[in-house]
């Protein structure tokens, strides 16, 4: 467990995020330090968002507020919403001005996605400190918008990336789950083949599912798959799965989405093959693993494509573009990277070494707690 971090009149923080894992995900991780620790917290998202689907599963204080998503291409029908959205932020404002007033939070911990931007105008209106993460090498329009309020802005990649950075700007990593920390610190599980696990992410990546749906003959032949399809393409490869002979299935696992089971396949992998998105990354550091990196090309800022370059950059992970890969080529350099063992754990240490993954969760909350807290 991290070091005990003490608030003394006990009263909450507000930690504010949504819209998708890598804006909840961190989130839930600092929740799990504050249960353990006994401090009070509220997580305020969107009404019928996928965050408060999370944050009721895990029995924890969620307050909804209205919000409104900014789309910069322009049509009739863009231009009609975003007026209507306009006035859901007004009034996701005034309805964080009320969590804020009530709950007398002591601070706002802000993760970005557009449900943060009324509850972060509310608490500078109402004085409170606002502590800001930004997980990407480009910055999120919320946290653009937002972080000239913030009294420290914690980033996982190194300050010097985004453009504005000042001496409030600290790299931290990225909040990585309490499961995945813990497990991160035992062995490997011992195994008979190499592993490769390959991450499709929540929605799933066609890009990468049709690589491996390609390649998995050839790959089978010098390693086992851990694959994770993503809900919507999981029944094409629960098909994939049942055709392959007997042997090659026990080499062939596939999932539409791990939970409990994806410390372990961390562990156990010689190669991650994933996105480029940065809370993967962080966990891909956390376990000092040699990852394959396949940014998505339609990110917003393409943020994927800029932060896969900067660890090639630093020879901290392998990275190929969609428009650079076919089936031959990907297998090709999959089986190289296996048959190197010195240089995965050269790309693995690499990345730890980038991120800092284990402290992360400490230094905000030693932010938070050690500064003013309009007491």
């Amino acid at each position: 467990m991290d070091k005990e971090i003490t608030s003394p009149k006990k009263r909450p923080i507000l930690l504010v995020g949504g819209g998708t894992g890598g804006h909840i995900f961190p989130l839930v991780a600092i929740g799990e330090e504050l249960v353990a620790q006994g401090l009070p917290f509220i997580y305020v998202g969107e009404s019928g968002g996928r965050e408060e689907k999370i944050i009721n599963e895990l029995g924890w204080n969620f307050q909804p507020v209205a919000a409104g998503k900014l789309r910069r291409y322009l049509t009739f029908q863009t231009v009609t919403a975003n007026i209507v959205d306009f006035f859901r932020t007004i009034l996701g404002f005034f309805q964080a001005i009320k969590i804020l007033f009530r709950s007398r939070a002591v601070a706002v911990i802000s993760k970005g996605g557009y449900v943060a931007l009324p509850i972060v105008y509310a608490a500078r209106f109402l004085g409170r400190p606002v502590f800001l993460h930004e997980s990407d090498t480009v910055m999120g329009l919320t946290n653009k918008l937002t972080a000239r309020f913030a009294r420290k802005v914690f980033t996982a990649f190194a300050p010097s990336v985004h453009p504005r950075s000042d001496n409030r700007y600290l790299q931290v990593g990225i909040p990585i789950r309490r499961s995945l920390r813990q497990a991160a610190r035992l062995r490997s599980p011992k195994k008979t083949r190499p592993v490769i696990l390959v991450l499709g992410g929540i929605q799933g990546a066609s890009a990468i599912n049709a690589l491996v749906r390609q390649s998995l003959k050839d790959l089978l032949k010098v390693t086992d798959v851990v694959h994770v399809t993503g809900e919507r393409e999981f029944s094409q490869f629960q098909k994939l799965h049942s055709s392959l002979d007997k042997s090659a299935r026990n080499s062939y696992k596939v999932f539409p989405l791990l939970d409990r089971e994806l410390a372990y396949y961390y562990q156990a992998a010689d190669l991650v093959v994933s996105r480029s998105g940065a809370t993967t990354l962080a966990e891909g550091a956390l376990f000092g693993k040699a990852m394959y990196l396949i940014p998505l090309p339609t990110s917003a800022g393409n943020h994927q494509v800029v932060n896969a370059k900067l660890l090639d950059a630093e020879h901290a992970a392998v990275v190929y573009e969609e428009y650079q890969l076919s089936p031959e080529k990907f297998t090709e350099t999959v089986t190289g990277l296996l048959s190197n063992r010195a240089e995965l754990s050269t790309l693995g240490l690499k990345l730890k070494a980038y991120f800092n993954v284990e402290d992360a969760i400490s230094i905000i909350l030693k932010a938070v707690y050690g500064g003013k807290n309009g007491d």
